[in-house]
């Protein structure tokens, strides 16, 4: 029986790390960049946006694209609007605009501090019961 030669090892092909994707990274450069302007953390973020803050992370991460409807509900939130442009890949870049300048945030003097009813019931009005209209008087 003839000798058989051992195999040579072969060195497994390095994989290259994913890049992320332009598009992908400079929308949660944008995400990050309103919740830090906002001054707000992920979780206070997170509530206003009526999303979890896992959610929140996902939409910042450069991993990750997020819908339209996401991006809308997020610009909303931080008193933006969402607005989409398609510019030839030949046009020279021109400098981003500043976002305006907002009002400052007053606290509500109302003794709810801001609290939301619960669900299904009204602030006060008659919203909900229906009050029997009282007999007109005739002059």
């Amino acid at each position: 029986m003839p000798e058989q030669p051992t195999p040579t090892p072969v060195a497994p092909v390095p994989e290259e790390p994913q890049r992320a994707d332009p598009l992908a990274s400079a929308v949660a450069e944008a995400v990050g960049k309103l919740r830090r302007t906002a001054g707000l953390s992920e979780r206070a973020a997170a509530r206003r946006l009526g999303t979890s803050q896992t959610q929140l992370r996902r939409m910042e991460d450069p991993r990750y694209l997020p819908s339209l409807r996401s991006l809308a509900r997020v610009a909303a939130a931080y008193g933006y609007r969402l607005s989409v442009e398609f510019e030839p890949q030949d046009a020279p870049k021109k400098a981003p605009a500043k976002p305006p300048k907002r009002a400052a945030i007053t606290r509500s003097v109302s003794p709810s501090r801001g609290r939301r009813a619960a669900p299904g019931r009204a602030r006060g009005g008659a919203r909900g019961r229906r009050r029997a209209a009282a007999p007109r008087r005739r002059s």
